[in-house]
């Protein structure tokens, strides 16, 4: 486990989308929320169960009602899910689902797929896709009873309704470097695959720069998600 990919929602990954999915089939990947959808990955990482949740289920009378995300029986036909464990997370529960004790949650799914990826690794190479980070320019002082959930989303996969936070405006009201300093660790090398991404806090690369660093070796997926399984089970619920 010396070489890890973490998909995130940024546009960035969208030029590269065909190139990518042969390509993550073979490596140690991290997929977050939606991006299984488009790419193979050893596992999906999601951390709020709510953003399964589809439009039809979350204005309803009974409190106790079970609410089924809308993808759930694409989710059960993972591979391999980790995931935060919260109150009322019984749909997750699922054979291909690892549920850790909620003091490992994150503001972000992305940060916390990033924890886990250096959890799972001694020392190695941590690829960064889609760790955008979008902001608009010139943007004046923001009000604080603003709401990001009122401005456009910027993932790449857009066409996907889902309530993901994936909104420009949350990206302008938080500080980047701040979310993920606490994440550099000596012998772990973490490379942002984006030059114009606006986290600065790890190097910036371009995907050929990446394609021409990874090493050439096939990970074998299911020996792969075994271990995983055998080190994550120490921080589950």
């Amino acid at each position: 486990m010396n070489e890890i990919i973490i998909i995130g929602g940024g546009a960035s990954i969208k030029p590269y989308i065909n190139v990518l999915q042969p390509l993550l089939a073979t490596k140690f990947t991290i997929a977050c929320n939606y991006a299984y959808k488009t790419f193979p990955s050893t596992f999906l990482a999601f951390m709020d169960r709510e953003f399964y949740v589809p439009d039809y289920a979350k204005n309803y009378a009974d409190k106790n009602t079970v609410r089924h995300p809308d993808i759930y029986e694409e989710l059960k036909q993972l591979p391999l899910i980790v995931g935060i464990n919260q109150n009322g997370i019984e749909e997750f529960r699922l054979d291909n689902t690892i549920l850790l004790d909620k003091k490992e949650r994150e503001n972000l799914t992305g940060i916390f797929a990033l924890k886990l990826a250096e959890t799972l690794m001694d020392k190695g190479v941590i690829y960064l896709l889609g760790f955008d980070w979008n902001r608009r320019t010139g943007l004046p002082e923001r009000d604080p009873n603003y709401s990001p959930n009122s401005d456009q989303q910027i993932h790449y996969y857009n066409d996907i309704k889902h309530r993901g936070v994936g909104y420009v405006g949350y990206y302008e009201n938080h500080n980047p470097n701040k979310e993920f300093a606490k994440l550099i660790k000596k012998d772990v090398k973490i490379y942002n695959v984006n030059p114009s991404s606006n986290i600065n806090t790890f190097p910036k690369i371009t995907y050929n720069q990446m394609f021409d660093m990874l090493n050439k070796d096939v990970i074998n997926q299911e020996e792969l998600r075994e271990l995983i399984l055998n080190k994550l089970r120490t921080y589950s619920y």
